[in-house]
């Protein structure tokens, strides 16, 4: 996915050759691959793509970025801008269940935004990525389920180190992504 605007869509075609390398080579059968692809992730995440592909080519990426710019103002400090777009990622993403997706949403938004402000986009950019991927204060799927469950913590005990921690890993990731892209 990297390298998808230097192949273009042939790119799309590498994952499944690279299936079919393990399959002929004997490395898992037939069933053992089967069994791993989880489908409705995928059925998700490549609905999510043509969705972002539908914001951008619409102009509704531009336009959400236009109307976020107008009501924030001109000064409005870049820190806040990413540490809330951050916030609202991994909320999104821990709550819909599909990371990839809503960092596919958010990422063109948010560089549209900083576009319109005149803030470098890189650092939110990077941020968004990361903070698709922070959502752990919830004990909705995953690890947190199983600490939940099996430490037999309530959900206050829980919420006493997820949601701290949660704000501190987003804060220390908008902060770095700042020190790596100043805007």
């Amino acid at each position: 996915m990297l390298l998808q605007g230097k192949i273009g869509d042939a790119g799309y075609a590498i994952a499944g050759l690279s299936v079919a390398v393990i399959l002929i080579t004997g490395v898992l059968s037939f069933d053992e691959i089967r069994d791993a692809i989880s489908a409705p992730i995928i059925l998700m995440s490549a609905g999510v793509i043509g969705v972002a592909n539908a914001l951008g080519s619409t102009g509704l990426t531009n336009l959400v970025g236009k109307t976020v710019a107008a009501v924030l103002g001109t000064n409005v400090n870049p820190f806040v801008l990413i540490f809330v777009l951050c916030i609202l990622t991994s909320l999104l993403a821990t709550l819909t269940g599909t990371n990839i997706g809503t960092v596919y949403v958010f990422a063109p938004l948010a560089i549209a935004t900083c576009t319109k402000l005149g803030i470098d986009p890189r650092a939110a950019a990077s941020a968004i990525v990361m903070a698709g991927w922070c959502g752990h204060f919830l004990p909705i799927d995953g690890m947190p389920a199983l600490i939940l469950g099996t430490g037999k913590y309530t959900a206050v005990e829980f919420w006493k180190f997820t949601i701290p921690q949660y704000f501190i890993r987003l804060l220390f990731l908008t902060v770095g992504a700042l020190l790596v892209f100043p805007a």
